[in-house]
């Protein structure tokens, strides 16, 4: 097989300026591509080797830097001492063991893809779950066949950075996509209100009979403003769509993106050749509104994501021991005895061995009204101490309290995938199928008759016929609900139970049950 050299000054994996004189490369894709380090060369050859070259042909964008050194791999090794796991794996069985992770780099589906199944070829390896709305993973491995420590460093192996969740990591994550996002968004907006107000001045001639040559200036400055916005307000749609279509797969960017680039092409040679009609204010009217939607829709999604890392913000961060030493409430272990004051929220789960007092619970159950616990009583981690000082002996470790539980329990629903969503994916597919064949037949039909009109008509069949509700909607809604009903005091395993409800006529209640009325959590 012949190599083709492929010339590039960045690096094919990270992105980064290869430097000058650099010799290392991979073949990839029967091409040799350049690599800025041998960081990144080994992450390459590791990804080609495992035969999981499709993961460049998929991704969105460049992976995150392979920076890690030998002395940074060999402190994962940490992350397989008893005392460390306590505070976020969690025993299935006597060899089984969950732990759920917080990836950094991850981006598209491409890389959960490129995760999963690097994975899941590990000896030991159960399951693995990664979530590209939480950049979560939740994994299950046999303790006696393989370690924590050598997965974490296969995911670091591949270009990413593994460790176990913590909230505040995610948060900063959050908040650095987000800002992103927000600078394309502006961009758009900002530009989509000053070709608006040009446009309609020329729609309503506000101006009177205009000159050609000033009618052909508002038009170039009309062309200045929209032109941000095609090469990077709109860059997730170009990228979305070249990925799908690599993959032979038609996703909903396809259309969104030739409407555009077809819609500019256009105004762009009606501007040059001064004739015809312009539709600068289309582009980025259009570009605008559907930004603003996916970032409505992303940040619902975070909010949803978020509601779990927000149960654990109600553990308090540290506690105080019987003999009056505060340590972090995450080093408590099984047998620990613990001092509650009045209006502390508790530390752990466990029983009271001396007083007795009031507890909101609130948090966890929904009802209203603290409820009265006392010596032998089991106690929550997150809820409040009423008021009196207790002593409690903490029963179980962090990872295994209620709370904890919870949290997990939304994870796995926010993981799994129902039914309906599947279709949804399935549909979208096959009505951007239809939608492009549909397009053509406008076009071919409008150009017997008016072939000046031919284009416009077409493209507003593609803008018309987005399919952006049916792919973004039911991901979304299923979320969102699955996070709401989190808050109400309701977890669902999996997302499917949702379609379940709907056909729900009698609701039976135990007689031990409880139904709370005025107020809830």
């Amino acid at each position: 097989m012949t190599v083709e050299k492929h010339i590039h000054n960045e690096c094919y994996h990270c992105g980064d300026p290869v430097p000058h004189g650099s010799q290392f490369e991979v073949e990839i894709l029967g091409q040799l591509r350049p690599m800025c380090c041998p960081g990144c060369e080994a992450v390459a050859t590791t990804i080609v080797q495992s035969g999981l070259t499709s993961y460049y042909e998929y991704r969105t964008e460049p992976a995150e830097k392979a920076d890690l050194v030998p002395e940074q791999l060999k402190s994962l090794s940490l992350y397989d001492h008893a005392d460390i796991q306590q505070d976020f794996v969690r025993r299935i069985d006597q060899n089984f063991s969950e732990v759920s992770l917080f990836i950094e780099g991850v981006s598209c589906a491409a890389c959960a893809w490129l995760i999963e199944k690097q994975l899941i070829r590990e000896d030991g390896v159960i399951s693995i779950r990664v979530n590209t709305t939480t950049n979560r993973a939740l994994l299950v491995w046999d303790t006696e066949k393989v370690q924590l420590s050598h997965l974490l460093a296969v995911i670091h192996h591949i270009g990413y950075k593994a460790s176990p969740f913590e909230a505040d990591a995610q948060e900063q994550q959050y908040h650095k996509a987000m800002k992103q996002y927000l600078y394309k968004l502006g961009i758009a907006g900002i530009a989509t209100m000053q070709v608006m107000m040009i446009a309609i001045a020329l729609y309503f001639e506000v101006f009177g009979n205009l000159d050609i040559e000033f009618k052909n200036y508002l038009r170039w400055v009309s062309l200045i403003f929209a032109t941000p916005v095609l090469l990077y307000s709109a860059l997730p749609f170009y990228l979305n769509a070249w990925r799908s279509l690599k993959a032979f797969s038609l996703g909903m960017d396809v259309p969104v993106s030739i409407a555009l680039l077809f819609a500019y092409g256009a105004s762009l040679y009606a501007t040059m050749m001064e004739e015809g009609e312009v539709f600068f204010e289309s582009i980025s009217m259009f570009t605008f509104f559907l930004l603003l939607g996916r970032f409505l829709e992303m940040r619902a999604r975070r909010q949803a994501a978020a509601a779990s890392a927000n149960l654990l913000k109600l553990i308090p961060s540290m506690a105080t021991l019987a003999n009056g030493e505060q340590v972090a409430a995450k080093t408590l272990k099984k047998g620990d005895i613990v001092t509650v004051l009045p209006g502390e929220h508790f530390p752990a789960d466990g029983e009271i061995d001396k007083g007795l007092t009031t507890v909101n619970e609130s948090m966890l159950t929904g009802e209203s009204v603290p409820v009265t616990r006392t010596i032998g009583d089991k106690v929550y981690a997150g809820t409040i101490n009423g008021d009196a000082n207790i002593t409690m002996t903490v029963t179980v470790n962090r990872n295994d309290s209620l709370i904890s539980t919870i949290v997990r329990l939304q994870d796995e629903a926010q993981v799994s995938k129902p039914k309906v969503a599947e279709l949804a994916d399935n549909v979208a597919r096959y009505f951007v199928a239809a939608i492009l064949i549909i397009a053509v037949g406008t076009w071919y039909y409008w150009y017997q008759d008016k072939p000046d009109d031919a284009l416009w008509i077409t493209l507003a069949v593609l803008v018309a016929t987005c399919p952006c509700a049916l792919s973004l909607a039911t991901p979304t809604a299923i979320t969102c609900s699955t996070s709401t009903l989190g808050k109400l005091g309701i977890l669902l395993r999996r997302g499917h139970v949702l379609e379940t409800l709907c056909k729900v006529n009698r609701l039976v209640l135990d007689k031990t049950g409880t139904l709370t009325e005025v107020t809830f959590a």
